[in-house]
């Protein structure tokens, strides 16, 4: 069964595409760190050292902010009758479609922390667009040094973005009919997350923005109701995302 839920999270869009580094750990509290430099003023860029004269440091520290971890999973009740008369594989496939429904939950909670911070009060700065191609240009000169790979939308702000001229491409166009890829700005990977904000895309060096907590792995609990000859079994995932370097994200606001 825990195979099972562990391909139906895998089938799709996972929390670790977004993540640089999975971080599992056996507890409920987990402090991530924070790189900074440790001048006032100093904006991390590696400028010319005189002989002699002290390097600029930069200062690894422990967060003063514990990662929000949450708990995703289902119940699945079944009847002695829909497990004694029915076929393994039909079971397999709702357990399967169970994983991809954590596993969407996980991305969400991923785009959350991107957009709004772990307290939820730090979010992202966003810039004003249609969306079009220029605004990727746009956004591209405003990541780096960091590079744009990934970016993330919701199914509105996804229609906008298949409407950009450069998705019509023709030979683009084929690439998508002959293996079912999207075509993508600036060659970053398209990540759709179905109920993400309508008006708001985020682009994100995914080696740099996030890092995923797990604790443990997928728990399974099983028991049974004699008297009513029920199997009960409890799925559950826990995990959680803290950034790694802020400006390692940036958001397209592209309501009207």
């Amino acid at each position: 069964m825990a195979r099972a839920v562990k391909q139906g999270m895998e089938s799709g869009v996972r929390a670790e595409d977004l993540a640089a580094t999975v971080t599992k750990i056996d507890a409920m509290d987990y402090r991530s760190i924070v790189a900074e430099p440790e001048t006032e003023g100093d904006t991390g860029e590696l400028k010319a050292v005189a002989e002699g004269a002290l390097l600029p440091s930069t200062k690894i520290h422990t967060s003063a902010n514990l990662v929000r971890l949450q708990k995703h999973g289902r119940m699945l009740v079944s009847t002695y009758e829909a497990l004694r008369f029915q076929k393994l594989d039909l079971l397999t496939v709702t357990l399967r479609q169970i994983g991809a429904y954590i596993a969407g939950a996980q991305v969400k909670d991923a785009v959350d922390v991107l957009m709004n911070g772990e307290d939820g009060n730090t979010p992202l700065s966003y810039t004003k667009g249609t969306p079009d191609y220029g605004d990727f240009i746009g956004l591209w000169g405003a990541l780096a040094p960091y590079e744009l790979n990934t970016v993330v939308a919701g199914t509105a702000a996804m229609q906008k973005l298949l409407q950009v001229a450069e998705f019509k491409d023709a030979q683009a166009g084929m690439n998508f009919q002959g293996t079912g890829t999207l075509c993508t700005p600036l060659g970053a990977r398209l990540v759709h997350v179905p109920g993400m904000a309508a008006d708001k895309i985020v682009v994100l060096d995914k080696g740099c923005a996030l890092e995923m907590v797990q604790s443990g792995g997928i728990t399974m609990d099983c028991d049974k109701l004699i008297d009513r000859q029920l199997e009960r079994a409890g799925i559950s995932v826990i995990s959680g995302f803290s950034r790694i370097f802020k400006d390692a994200a940036a958001g397209l606001d592209c309501g009207a």
